[in-house]
């Protein structure tokens, strides 16, 4: 018979919430940076959306924001060493970056196509 229960500190009972767990030692709170690079991301996306020409354009050409968005997520999980951090931090800084720049590169690279295909046909 086991008398001794374990303590609260160590319990990961389901009715220990994940922001309540202790943190590995050597880590601080991380909430501002994934807020500030989600939000970010999310002006970057709309700005450079409503910039360029894809909302006349299908909608299958704006699925490419996951991407931005995916690595702006990637941001909340929480970093356990120095190094993590700065890593998710750089991948939060690449998506805002992807996100302003897909529309323009976008079109771009329809352009491209589209004249390449009207040299091709020799019109």
């Amino acid at each position: 018979m086991n008398t001794t229960a374990p303590s609260a500190a160590t319990s990961t009972s389901p009715g220990t919430s994940y922001a309540t767990a202790q943190r590995p030692v050597g880590t601080r709170p991380w909430l501002l940076v994934p807020a500030l690079v989600t939000a970010l991301t999310l002006l970057a996306a709309g700005l450079s959306y409503s910039a360029s020409y894809l909302p006349e354009a299908p909608l299958w050409l704006s699925v490419p924001y996951l991407i931005p968005l995916a690595l702006a997520a990637a941001t909340w999980r929480r970093p356990r060493t120095p190094d993590q951090r700065a890593n998710r931090i750089a991948l939060g800084g690449l998506g805002c970056a992807l996100a302003l720049f897909y529309a323009k590169a976008a079109e771009a690279v329809l352009c491209v196509v589209v004249i390449a295909l009207w040299l091709i046909q020799g019109d």
